[in-house]
């Protein structure tokens, strides 16, 4: 009865070490995650960048929270609103667009150039309003390349910023 249990004492104690044991600290082919800890800086010059170094590094003291230098609490999630995006609001749907195009026409040589009205509609999406602006998502846009010449292009999600409040 005793050995039955120092085998089930020494499973248990394996099971809740192994995973642990497992992690590894920094994954081979990612890149070093933001310090959780105090770090130490110094600034090669007044207007010059940070750079982080190790602890006892001469010249170096600890970096400050919610300043300009690295610290894992500067750099929040993007859409967190201490990140100036603000909290979402709502989503807007944007109706589809229709366009009326005045599209060149290749005519044989000595005839006089010809522009044919045309019609497409530039698809509908949503918008989210946040607090601080408003998100546009990736969508198509229509661009005029040239009198008579048009092309689809995908525009970039951006954020605009609403006006100074």
């Amino acid at each position: 009865m005793r050995i039955l249990g120092v085998a089930i004492g020494l499973v248990l104690a394996v099971a809740a070490l192994s995973p642990a044991a497992a992690q590894q600290v920094n994954p081979p082919g990612l890149s070093s995650p933001n310090p959780q800890g105090p770090v130490f800086v110094i600034r090669p010059n007044p207007g010059g960048p940070f750079v982080v170094v190790l602890f006892g590094t001469r010249g170096s003291r600890e970096s400050v929270p919610f300043g300009d230098e690295p610290h894992a609490l500067n750099n929040p999630h993007p859409m967190l609103p201490n990140a100036g995006l603000g909290y979402a609001v709502r989503q807007v749907w944007m109706p589809a667009q229709p366009v009326t195009m005045q599209v060149y026409v290749p005519t044989p040589e000595g005839v006089p150039t010809r522009y044919q009205t045309m019609f497409a509609e530039v698809p509908g999406f949503y918008v989210t309003e946040t607090t601080t602006g408003v998100w546009l998502p990736e969508r198509w846009v229509l661009d005029q390349v040239n009198l008579g010449i048009y092309q689809w292009r995908r525009a970039p999600m951006q954020f605009v910023p609403t006006g100074s409040r």
